[in-house]
């Protein structure tokens, strides 16, 4: 899309221009958390001001007089729209899938409709359920009424105690039968955990990765000498495939503040090899996690 050198126009600054086009109506500025900053970050464009429409039909024909394609010219609609959301897989223990003789192909997720997840072994809650659906329903152990009959070896696979709860001293119950309910969710405690980074719409699988997602740390603190102003601190996005310095500048031009990339932040936790951790100025704690979690009307 067209972009806008501000040291070459005679605002020299965004501030300036910025409060222009929002006493113009085409946009709403929000305020900063003390309501010192009135034009902290871009709350709203106004897509039908007129000044904005006529813009953008102008545009619109210097870019098709110069044999250009304007439906190309601007940001991809669709890239806009795209989010990331991260879905709990789950993964059959071998010695449970061995105990109980379950078909080898489900459990390696042989059949699943991502190309990224078949023959892992990463299923999703249902395909973990319909392997035990699956068992009780071979082994002929409903029983009616919600209820399931155990036997030795589910008996085993569920309920025989952990080293853990040997060492602690815990009783564990051995029943004969049981609620499906009960069944099944003991099933889904006993399964190891996984996750996936997913990007909607598509359901494309960016990544797979055993034990529970890592977090993405946001922290605000106070400017040094300055309680009245604040800096807003990120790390851990690399866990989810997003480069540090890109995601530095798009915050930058998108909240107007300035930031820098740290790769040994003095004072801070050490961080790991190739990772990064970015600080902005200003309270941006709920701006960057509504647009690390695709909620757009938040940014």
């Amino acid at each position: 899309g067209p972009r806008l050198d501000m040291k070459q126009t005679t605002y020299k600054k965004i501030g300036p221009f910025l409060k222009e086009m929002e006493s113009n109506g085409v946009i709403k500025l929000g305020a900063s958390k003390d309501k010192k900053d009135k034009c902290a970050f871009l709350a709203d464009i106004v897509k039908n001001n007129p000044d904005l429409i006529q813009f953008k039909r102008e545009w619109k024909r210097e870019i098709e007089a110069g044999g250009g394609d304007a439906s190309k010219a601007g940001v991809d609609a669709t890239a806009q729209k795209t989010k990331m959301a991260v879905v709990d897989l789950f993964i059959v223990p071998r010695h449970i899938a061995d105990m109980l003789q379950l078909d080898r192909d489900a459990v390696a997720a042989a059949n699943a409709k991502t190309d990224e997840r078949r023959g892992t072994g990463f299923l999703t809650k249902a395909e973990c359920r319909a392997l035990i659906e699956s068992y009780i329903e071979k082994e002929g152990l409903a029983e009616g009424k919600g209820r399931v009959a155990v036997d030795g070896p589910l008996c085993d696979a569920l309920y025989k105690a952990s080293k853990k709860e040997k060492q602690a001293g815990q009783r564990t119950e051995h029943p004969t039968s049981a609620k499906r309910k009960d069944v099944i969710d003991r099933w889904t405690e006993r399964m190891e955990r996984g996750h996936a980074l997913v990007q909607m719409p598509g359901s494309r699988v960016l990544n797979l990765g055993r034990g529970l997602p890592r977090t993405v740390d946001i922290e605000v603190e106070f400017r040094q000498g300055n309680r009245r102003k604040f800096l807003t601190r990120l790390r851990g996005m690399e866990e989810y495939g997003i480069d540090g310095e890109a995601l530095s500048r798009d915050v930058s031009h998108r909240f107007a503040c300035s930031s820098s990339v740290e790769a040994d932040p003095v004072g801070r936790p050490a961080l790991r090899k190739g990772r990064v951790e970015l600080v902005f100025q200003g309270h941006l704690s709920e701006e960057l996690a509504a647009l690390l979690t695709g909620d757009e009307g938040s940014t």
